[in-house]
């Protein structure tokens, strides 16, 4: 039934400022795998491999302009971007995180970096650094290096729910895929 009245117009409020940060919380994420070239004899098995998240800098709040990932006084004290893997050799492999890091080129010795897929923005960043984190370094093994790892800490972004099994397996494919495409030659 019409009544010849317009519907009503709500604008949300204003964020307030207590709740800036619970809304930098939820930001869309990009998840890619980085392929580097092992130095200074690139073959497969010492080809480094490491996570790459890039988290949306422009999330807004609703309607507002109001840039939820600045600090509430304005600062950028937003997390943009991360970089986890494993560093070191057999033995002495631990967690690195590189919170802000640009995304790596082939300058500096990128080989592939492969998109994996995008998270929900419904996972907080907080959850997916804390996942990662958490992957179990089996640095008794021999064999074991960062190829590994990211698997592992794949595995588990999948049993959290943040990720598609799917998603997962063709992200390992293609890593398999560049570390497979060392030249095995040494680097001058």
């Amino acid at each position: 039934m019409n009544t010849g009245r317009h519907p009503e117009v709500r604008v949300p409020p204003e964020p307030h400022a207590s709740n800036i940060a619970k809304l930098a919380l939820y930001m869309p994420s990009k998840l890619s795998i980085l392929v580097f070239v092992a130095s200074p004899l690139d073959d497969a098995r010492y080809r480094h491999t490491a996570l790459y998240f890039e988290f949306d800098a422009q999330a807004q709040a609703p309607s507002t302009g109001f840039n939820i990932n600045a600090g509430t006084d304005g600062s950028a004290g937003e997390i943009r971007s991360s970089m986890m893997e494993v560093v070191g050799s057999t033995g002495f492999f631990s967690f690195s995180e590189r919170v802000n890091a640009a995304l790596p080129v082939e300058a500096t010795g990128l080989a592939r970096a492969i998109f994996v897929s995008c998270i929900p923005d419904t996972v907080p960043v907080s959850s997916l650094r804390a996942t990662v984190s958490g992957t179990p370094i089996a640095d008794g093994e021999g064999d074991w290096n960062s190829q590994n790892w990211v698997g592992d800490a794949l595995g588990r972004l999948v049993t959290a729910g943040y990720l598609e099994g799917e998603a997962r397996d063709q992200g390992l494919e293609e890593m398999v895929n560049a570390v497979l495409e060392a030249t095995d030659e040494a680097i001058a």
